[in-house]
């Protein structure tokens, strides 16, 4: 059993796991439960495997490498990342039926790619993933993201990480002190020790600090400082702090959306975003008006029985679109 897990993929296919999730095997979940309580920090991310797994319906199917390699690449080509070298099974004692299902469901919800080169890290549309680090460093995933592992990170050396998306980051410190850079479209942040939140869309750039301090250096050379609770937006290559609510910004992580005064609109673009549904208005009067409040984002039905809920809006939604108007 490996003693150090990077992501719920690696945690699900472990066969000690396995066997202590089926009850199906005494001595490797004895095995288990001694890791367990001898690694105490990856508690959070073993709940995160068994959550998952309790929301799958076993079946006694075997899942052929055809088919995980044509969800492999649906997924890439919606992340327009560079070509993926297909993912191949660990050489395993065994997979039950019920790991054999996951293997495929799980390409969907959050991915591990490691290659001679790269590591990946994805999540799909509507899913958020979390992965702790090789340096033990954090990152969760928002919705549709994307992170590529640089190949160094052995003590003494820099550390980087290619950012496609939205994440969250808790930096571990290291005794060297060695940097922890990500690159994004529009910048490059450049930390020791710390926490924050960085967004690279096609239409934000933004960083959020909440713990200790960056540096951000703009695509042409431009240089800002932060502190914790700065955010900086980059526009057009200029580096602007501005006041923001760090609770809306970080609701994604509780898998919640905070609404203040935000037009409809803009919620729109965030429905888009998420779960890659086209979002059209009855009227524009409709898409200028401002809602507030917390809704819960687990799933779309859900969101938009909590948009329904406010009583200004009907929302039909069809296979291709949803369309918002104004109540009968």
């Amino acid at each position: 059993m490996s003693s150090f897990f990077t992501s719920i993929e690696d945690i699900i296919t472990d066969e000690n796991f396995l066997s202590w999730y089926l009850n199906n095997d005494d001595a490797r979940s004895k095995s288990w439960q001694e890791w367990l309580s001898q690694h105490s920090d990856d508690q959070y991310l073993v709940q995160q495997a068994v959550d998952f797994l309790n929301t799958i319906p076993i079946k006694e199917e075997t899942i052929s490498d055809t088919r995980i390699d044509a969800a492999l690449v649906k997924l890439e080509a919606s992340l327009n990342q560079g070509k993926l070298v297909a993912m191949k099974p660990r050489n395993k004692w065994w997979i039950p039926a019920s790991a054999a299902a996951v293997a495929l469901l799980f390409v969907g919800f959050v991915f591990l790619k490691t290659t001679s080169k790269k590591t990946i890290l994805a999540t799909n549309y509507g899913t958020i993933g979390a992965y702790k680090l090789p340096d033990g460093s954090e990152v969760i995933l928002n919705a549709h993201s994307a992170v590529t592992l640089g190949k160094e990170w052995t003590v003494g050396k820099d550390r980087e990480i290619w950012l496609k998306g939205e994440a969250f980051f808790k930096i571990q410190k290291t005794s060297t002190h060695d940097k922890f850079v990500v690159h994004a479209s529009a910048m490059d942040i450049e930390v020791t020790g710390t926490q924050f939140n960085v967004v690279d869309r096609q239409d934000e750039s933004s960083v959020l600090l909440t713990e200790g301090s960056v540096t951000i250096h703009s695509s042409t050379g431009k240089e800002i400082h932060m502190k914790p609770g700065d955010f900086v937006k980059i526009d057009n290559d200029n580096l602007e702090k501005k006041p923001v609510n760090k609770e809306k910004i970080l609701a994604w992580k509780q898998s919640k959306l905070l609404f203040d005064h935000t037009s409809m609109q803009e919620v729109a673009s965030i429905i888009t975003r998420y779960y890659n549904v086209k979002v059209k208005f009855a009227d524009s009067a409709i898409a200028k008006k401002q809602i507030g409040g917390v809704m819960s984002n687990d799933n779309l039905d859900l969101l938009i029985e909590s948009l329904e809920a406010l009583g200004e809006f009907k929302i039909i939604k069809t296979d291709k679109e949803i369309i918002i108007s104004r109540p009968l």
